[in-house]
């Protein structure tokens, strides 16, 4: 044998031993991918780990297979499930399954669902994979004395890239009688699984209420096995054809971009939303609504608390501050807010509130009014409870009808039959109000015209779009000056009964009908009352 053949053969020699010995180590990789998978799994989560079915193999290429893996966390009443998978599939290197750590190219999920238990989580006592894994003797109050920087489990497995095409996210609720929320999560993936810093992600879900799919990316983690719902999170989310009429009493499609940041718990959120078709039942008509928040979220049950709201409805501008939370034993959530409207137009408002294709009134308006909606499954003007008051300086009715009796008014007080038109506008125009069951009722309602004031109390029915006033119309010139001829005679007779303190006439008047045919005159009976 020559001299150049053997210098051949040696590093062929070296190569056949060193592929036999991958080979042979190889062999021995499926009980060594299962202890390490269960025991990183269990330190991660401080959980009992099962898997019933793990099997690796290595040609034509490395990769691992699987079934059947649950996750249980030591729940009040003993380990409750965290995570619940059908199956899985795995691509490695060669040197990646028999190393340490163990580390995947890419794993597939089926059929994964994620449960976050309720809380009251402790640490259970010990993790199997099908009777196989490391127990884990540390008891609750060993495990709280404990520094956390002891607890941090080394890393025995990292995946460069987990997908889940479908899976599903189930938020228990605290209160045992209300059912979880359940978000279907479309296309999860999860980079970087084993980072001490957590893993980033990608993914889209759908949203139940309002339904709509949320495209998101950001970090979660790392896991906080003491209290899952203290695990960190961050990103940004697009939230994309949110159709409102999932939500009772409401209509449009939403659209809403910003970002997070925060715990599972507590997440603060600042964003816009954009509604071009924005309704409610009270009124019906459809309006563009655009909004910039900032709120906390609760991401284990939903409640939302909201910092800070900027609305804007066509010209106008709101602020609101309140909270959406569920309430017990009735379906939906309870909204309670603080509004403040300063710089907004009652025609606008009005379009969103009030039937009819013309706003009654127009004009600037200053509004404050305590807002609540409870949850139910009645229409929202009959859930609907405001408690406030408005003021508008100068208002333009631009119903005909009531802009002449507006006119009327103005031309009896001033003692002169002869006055023009005008344009129907009002000053002052103020008061407080309270609406329940589709129902505002006012106190201390005044406005005043060129000669003349109106005191009222009475209510409005926002279904029938029904008037029912009383109150006194007080006129700068007496009773005779809006008269001429016998009807003077008359009046002069009467004054007496309509004498206002400081000249002039105090007159009680009724106000009915409906605001397309309004019904304003004398109030007879009270007229006639003595005193």
């Amino acid at each position: 044998m020559t001299r150049s053949r053997v210098a051949w053969l040696v590093p062929l020699a070296l190569g056949v031993m060193a592929v036999l010995v991958l080979l042979s180590r190889a062999s021995r990789a499926t009980p060594h991918v299962r202890d390490e998978v269960v025991t990183a799994l269990s330190e991660r989560f401080q959980g009992d780990v099962t898997i019933d079915e793990l099997q690796v193999g290595v040609f034509p290429r490395p990769e691992v297979n699987g079934a059947s893996v649950t996750v249980a966390i030591g729940g009040a009443a003993g380990p409750e499930p965290l995570l619940r998978l059908g199956t899985f599939d795995a691509s490695a290197g060669l040197l990646g399954l028999i190393g340490n750590p163990v580390r995947l190219r890419t794993v597939t999920l089926e059929n994964l669902e994620i449960l976050i238990p309720p809380g009251g989580l402790r640490r259970v006592r010990g993790s199997r994979a099908s009777g196989v894994g490391p127990p884990d003797k540390t008891t609750t109050e060993e495990r709280d004395t404990v520094p956390e920087s002891a607890e941090r489990p080394r890393t025995r497995l990292v995946i460069d890239e987990v997908v889940a095409r479908a899976a599903q996210l189930r938020i228990a609720s605290k209160d045992p009688g209300k059912l979880p929320r359940v978000f279907d999560i479309h296309d999860l993936h999860i980079f970087g699984y084993g980072g001490k810093d957590g893993s980033e992600f990608r993914a889209k879900l759908t949203n139940p209420t309002p339904r709509g799919l949320i495209r998101t990316t950001g970090r979660f983690g790392p896991w906080q096995a003491r209290g899952p719902r203290t695990t960190p999170l961050t990103g940004e989310y697009v939230f994309e054809k949110a159709d409102l009429n999932t939500i009772k009493g409401l209509g449009g499609t939403l659209s809403s971009k910003g970002q997070y940041t925060g715990v599972l718990e507590r997440i603060e959120v600042t964003g816009d939303t954009e509604t071009p078709d924005f309704s409610i039942d009270i009124g019906g008509r459809a309006v563009p609504l655009t909004t910039r928040f900032k709120a906390i979220v609760d991401g284990t049950n939903g409640n939302t608390y909201l910092e800070q709201v900027d609305a804007r409805l066509f010209e106008s501008h709101i602020h609101a501050k309140g909270s959406v939370v569920r309430t017990a034993d009735v379906k939906g959530r309870h909204v309670t807010l603080d509004i403040t409207i300063d710089k907004a137009r009652i025609e606008d408002l009005l379009r969103l509130a009030a039937k009819g294709s013309k706003p009654v009134l127009t004009g600037a308006i200053r509004l404050r009014s305590k807002f609540r909606l409870p949850a139910g499954e009645a229409d929202v003007s009959r859930r609907l409870h405001l408690d406030g008051d408005f003021s508008l300086d100068q208002a333009r009715f631009t119903n005909f009808n009531i802009q002449e009796r507006i006119n009327e008014l103005s031309k009896k007080g001033k003692g002169d039959e002869s006055a023009g038109g005008g344009p129907g506008v009002v000053s002052r125009l103020r008061g407080r109000f309270v609406m329940n069951n589709a129902t505002l009722a006012f106190s201390d309602l005044t406005f005043g015209v060129p000669g003349a004031s109106v005191q009222l109390v009475g209510s409005y029915n926002l279904d029938s779009e029904a008037l029912d006033f009383t109150g006194h119309l007080l006129l700068d010139a007496s009773l005779r000056d809006t008269q001429s001829g016998m009807k003077a005679v008359l009046a002069t007779v009467a004054q007496p009964f309509f004498r206002r303190k400081g000249g002039g006439s105090k007159i009680p008047i009724r106000i009915g009908g409906t605001t397309a045919k309004p019904q304003i005159g004398l109030d007879v009976k009270r007229a006639l009352r003595p005193g």
